[in-house]
């Protein structure tokens, strides 16, 4: 989804949303936000989680699609049911397979309805392929879970609110299969899937790295024809990753096409402060031809495993390099 719609920033309300997060905060210092590359566990409850888990709602869209999820293809995905807050809610993971641990990537896919379907495995084009099908093809463990509201799933859709915390759930339910290697989990989504990413990043989760293509603040993304359309005050500053950036703790990588949204990045990376947050603008990409090359790109450097080259530290050279290896062979 590329957007282009302007309105004023949330400064005033993350500071008050922020200032009660700090309410909460115990009185000993936070520790210094420095990137780490492993993932940390939330012995207390994160600020972030608790302000959101705290804040009653009044904007919910029941569901209106109650078709499951189709079965996959024997071989390439599994469907199973994973524990989230409201019940079990399915998703899509790759077969377990016999041997070493594996790294594994959970992907959460764009649009305003968080369901999977054949889309996941279905061919598309290069220029437009969101199934992320690089990380499953590289040999990785890849979980693509449905939230709450969507492919039968218990509950309403929430926009941006609860789904975080279904997302923080498929995590732990990943990082306890036998073929995971709970150290090696990452975390990535395009478009609103992108801005969740980003949501749950700043929320304490179980990850090793956040990969977020094309986010935005949610206050960008104009008529939607969903309950979002009436977010105002702290109904939109809740849902708005601008508002919680500084609070992410886990290299964080966001990615966008110079002809995309990144008219997002001022006030994304303003917000981060000191956060392990790196910004990446593909000169002549849009919102969608940069996901299948770079996909590709971080699913390999994610499969090497080499300390020297963590996949967060992607650069525009290799963003670049990457492009025009595919304009060449596409």
């Amino acid at each position: 989804m590329t957007l282009s719609r302007s309105v004023p920033t949330l400064s005033l309300l993350a500071l008050f949303l922020l200032g009660a997060c700090r309410k909460n905060e115990p009185a000993s210092p936070a520790p210094a936000p420095t990137p780490s590359p492993a993932p940390q566990s939330q012995k207390t409850v994160d600020p972030v989680v608790e302000a959101r888990r705290a804040f009653q709602t009044q904007l919910k869209d029941a569901p209106t699609d109650h078709e499951p999820a189709p079965p996959p293809p024997p071989g390439v995905f599994e469907k199973v049911m994973y524990p989230a807050p409201l019940g079990n809610n399915v998703a899509y993971v790759t077969p377990v397979r016999e041997g070493p641990r594996r790294s594994a990537v959970l992907w959460i896919q764009g649009g305003f309805n968080w369901g999977i379907d054949a889309s996941a495995w279905e061919a598309r084009p290069r220029s437009n392929d969101q199934s992320a099908r690089a990380f499953r093809e590289a040999g990785l463990v890849m979980m693509m879970p449905a939230l709450r509201g969507c492919s039968g799933n218990p509950g309403s859709r929430e926009y941006f609110l609860g789904e975080v915390d279904d997302v923080l759930a498929a995590l732990e339910f990943l990082a306890r299969r036998p073929d995971v290697d709970p150290e090696r989990i990452y975390l990535g989504g395009h478009s609103t899937g992108g801005t969740m990413a980003l949501l749950a990043a700043a929320s304490g989760p179980r990850v090793r790295g956040v990969f977020a293509f094309g986010p935005v603040a949610v206050s960008y993304y104009g008529e939607t024809g969903t309950a979002l359309d009436r977010a105002e005050g702290k109904e939109l500053a809740i849902r708005s990753p601008v508002v919680f950036m500084e609070y992410i703790r886990v290299p964080t990588l966001i990615i966008e096409g110079e002809k995309g949204n990144t008219f997002a990045f001022d006030e994304l990376r303003e917000a981060s402060k000191d956060a392990p947050v790196r910004f990446v603008a593909v000169p002549g990409g849009t919102h969608f031809n940069i996901l299948a090359p770079l996909t590709e790109l971080l699913a390999q450097r994610i499969a090497r495993n080499n300390p020297a080259e963590p996949p967060t530290s992607l650069s525009e050279q290799d963003a670049v390099r990457a492009m025009r290896a595919e304009a060449t062979a596409h």
